[in-house]
């Protein structure tokens, strides 16, 4: 092949030459090229560039599914050309997305399908289900309260919710016009209690200034009426983003039966809905209490599917208002519709069918009873080894779901947490550090997600490298720049993988 230096230098110049947005490295391209190249070639570059990414079974930080066995990868592949809106067309891969809800709603003690029975959906993540849930909650309220005698027009539906909860919630509140009362954590209590909750609706509309602001109400106008009057429905959470704590659902329904509110309860248990039937199967959450009348879950969390896959299930069919649900005429047959999401693949109902009729319960309940065992093993090591027992304090419950996070006690030298997780980082683990929700926002954590790839092999090696980090921190010298490079150059050695180490590179 010819070598024209001269040539190289005026490629070099042109691409001096490139407004700066456009300048790439030699894997990024940032505009559609003139012509296509092969498709081998394009998975390569694709995949050199990927190579940057974290390592997806060191990231300790995302709660979402991130190995399968290779049966349901190959099952994905075989389904990803499908529609799952198209039931018409793929009558049985429609018949197995309602299996799936079934299984789902089975867990939850829904009791029987069909007429006065339960009804559900999978969605795209639990975020979908947790709209689409209060969606039902906004419009029943409407229907319920406006027919009232005491109904204002000047009405505004509320949502009652724990500062902890997921951003969807957020998003669901200003996308959909609905007003928020939060409950604020306390020091010590990273979760919402039945008291906290009994406080909000029973208060005086008079007394509480927000919702006299929101709503425009005069002294006479909000009279005796109480906040409860407002409440379309309260949300529960199932395992917290923030320390995977759990709101008393149970305690929460005993008040709203105590003081005769019709108010309904949507459980979000998007991170504990496929851990709690299996490891505390006589806790009391779900549909077994009268109250909560819909329930969503990550199925691409403990489920153990890949992302993004979410169910929602509704107490009964009732629940759900015909004026949200969308008749769709131009796909086959008859068909309608109750979703934010429309066209989706069918692979993440066919790899959760795969993963229900692999593992069935018995298989659930060994995983999730062993990520609850290695979270604890990571915090009791936490406590007792020499480098970390006098730095660290928990503040989660590894007995309840498979989360640990932690706070620092002290900070001798230059030990942060941010200092930890970048020390963590240059060995591949991606770990979190972040402030907990308004009124405890002091309170800086790290939190380790254990799924049932984060094995007790792999947690030994984590905590070694956290130990070797501390070490590192508190001692008075820092790093010199050559230990620096030498990890970075590490890092790229294991992200190249063993035909790097073939080569002799490293």
């Amino acid at each position: 092949m010819n070598w024209n230096p001269l040539s190289k230098r005026k490629r070099r110049l042109e691409r001096l030459a490139e407004p700066e947005a456009t300048r790439t490295t030699a894997d990024e391209i940032d505009q559609m090229p003139r012509d296509g190249s092969s498709g081998r070639k394009v998975y390569r570059r694709i995949l050199r560039e990927l190579s940057r990414d974290g390592n997806p079974e060191q990231n300790l930080a995302s709660f979402v599914t991130t190995r399968m066995d290779q049966h349901a990868g190959r099952l994905a592949l075989e389904c990803i050309g499908k529609n799952l809106i198209n039931s018409a067309e793929y009558p049985q891969t429609e018949q197995i997305h309602q299996r799936i809800v079934r299984m789902t709603a089975d867990l939850f003690h829904a009791g029987r399908s069909g007429e006065n029975g339960f009804i559900g959906t999978t969605t795209v993540g639990s975020s979908e289900a947790i709209m689409l849930g209060l969606l039902a909650h906004k419009w029943n309220w409407r229907n319920r309260y406006r027919q009232t005698p005491q109904a204002s027009p000047k009405d505004q539906p509320y949502l009652v919710i724990g500062t902890h909860a997921h951003a969807c919630f957020t998003k669901f509140a200003r996308y959909f016009d609905v007003a928020v009362k939060w409950i604020p954590l306390q020091p010590g209590q990273l979760s919402i209690t039945a008291e906290q909750v009994r406080a909000v609706i029973e208060t005086r509309i008079s007394d509480d200034p927000q919702v006299m602001k929101e709503c425009g109400f005069t002294q006479e106008e909000a009279g005796e009426r109480k906040v409860g009057e407002l409440v379309m429905a309260i949300g529960c959470v199932l395992g917290s983003t923030y320390s995977g704590s759990l709101d008393d659902v149970a305690g929460i329904d005993r008040i709203l039966t105590q003081g005769n509110w019709d108010i309904p309860i949507h459980v979000d248990a998007a991170s504990g809905g496929f851990v709690l039937p299996f490891t505390q199967p006589h806790l009391e959450w779900d549909f077994r209490l009268p109250h909560v009348q819909s329930i969503n879950v990550s199925n691409h969390k403990y489920g153990l599917v890949y992302a993004g896959l979410g169910t929602l299930v509704f107490r009964h069919g009732g629940i759900v208002p015909d004026d949200l649900l969308v008749d769709v005429p131009y796909l086959s047959g008859e068909m309608r519709s109750f979703s934010l999401n429309f066209s989706r693949p069918s692979n993440s109902v066919a790899m959760q069918y795969h993963a229900f009729l692999t593992l069935g319960k018995a298989g659930y309940r060994r995983v999730m009873r062993e990520c609850l065992a290695t979270a604890r093993f990571v915090a009791d090591r936490l406590a007792a080894m020499p480098q970390t027992q006098q730095y660290f304090e928990l503040v989660s419950n590894p007995d309840e779901m498979p989360v640990v996070a932690f706070r620092l006690q002290r900070t001798p030298g230059r030990l942060t947490l941010d200092a930890l997780a970048e020390a963590l980082k240059r060995k591949g683990w991606i770990v979190p550090v972040y402030r907990l929700p308004a009124n405890v926002e002091e309170v800086e954590v790290m939190r380790v997600v254990v799924k049932p790839e984060f094995t007790r092999s792999r947690a030994k090696t984590f905590l070694n490298d956290l130990a070797a980090a501390v070490r590192e921190l508190t001692s008075e010298a820092p790093r010199t720049v050559a230990a620096q490079a030498l990890d970075a150059f590490r890092n790229v050695c294991a992200a190249s993988g063993p035909a790097t180490e073939r080569d002799g590179a490293c």
